[in-house]
């Protein structure tokens, strides 16, 4: 199974003041075996020389962004953007969080293309003993399971399912994080779909929100990466702390009976 790692390379960090994650240890341990074909994804950073990436700027929503952005606010997007409060109830985001959600995107993008599974990981982890043991796997069943993350934060209750090392998270989350997971092109096509719309939550509560495509929410145990805390301190993804407008308060409440009325269907 192909390994993709998603890193922002030097010339990125260098041309924004951005510090680089040290990927050398990551690396070495993924190619201990030589079982697996691995590639250095470049992540997408939100800006560019021009303004905003092309793929920020076409998914980006003024009204889920800050307006130091400098997105138009007008009655239009403000009537798009009661739609997606209801629909994804949304928060405000950052442009790390777009530019995140863009290099998936790019990577599902590529999965499809490939017609072959893949293997996503973020550069801020490390492997755990296992991991290759558990790659083999889900390599084996992946067709069968879809797409299973190789780690979460947070604790939830998880049901077992028809393979032994895989549970399912029933419950609707809100961000598990994206630090691993494995993908066939058939649920990276359903992703892809369902990101069409503007981009009003992060990527990983998207992903792990079956009300909003169907495809059930898997995890791998134990765990085969964990969270590496000191190149994860060292992130370029802040967290957006604004507020969506206040006029959008009561559409974002409804996506509540839309999500009741859409799990009971």
């Amino acid at each position: 199974m192909r390994i993709f790692i998603i890193h922002l390379c030097q010339s990125t960090c260098s041309q924004h003041g951005l510090r680089e994650r040290d990927i050398t240890p990551l690396l070495e341990a993924l190619r201990a075996t030589n079982q697996h074909h691995i590639e250095i994804f470049e992540a997408v950073y939100a800006k560019s020389k021009e303004g905003l990436h092309s793929l920020v700027r076409a998914h980006a929503q003024s009204y889920f962004t800050n307006p130091l952005i400098g997105l138009p606010k007008t009655y239009q997007t403000w009537l798009q953007a009661c739609y997606y409060a209801i629909k994804f109830r949304g928060k405000m985001m950052s442009l790390g969080e777009l530019g995140c959600y863009a290099s998936h995107y790019t990577l599902w993008q590529h999965c499809v293309a490939l017609q072959e599974p893949i293997c996503v990981l973020e550069d801020d982890i490390h492997l755990q003993p296992h991991f290759f043991e558990g790659l083999a796997y889900l390599q084996e069943h992946i067709e069968a399971l879809g797409w299973v993350r190789l780690m979460h934060l947070f604790t939830y209750t998880k049901t077992p399912t028809a393979f032994s090392q895989v549970q399912q998270i029933k419950q609707n989350t809100c961000g598990s994080g994206t630090q691993g997971y494995c993908i066939t092109p058939k649920v990276a096509a359903i992703f892809l779909k369902i990101s069409q719309h503007k981009w009003v939550m992060p990527v990983d509560w998207v992903m792990e929100n079956p009300y909003l495509h169907g495809v059930a929410n898997l995890v791998i145990e134990p765990f085969l990466i964990a969270e590496d805390q000191v190149l994860s301190a060292q992130g370029n993804i802040a967290r957006e702390e604004g507020h969506c407008a206040r006029s959008l308060a009561c559409f974002r409440e409804l996506n509540r009976l839309y999500v009741r009325l859409h799990n009971h269907t």
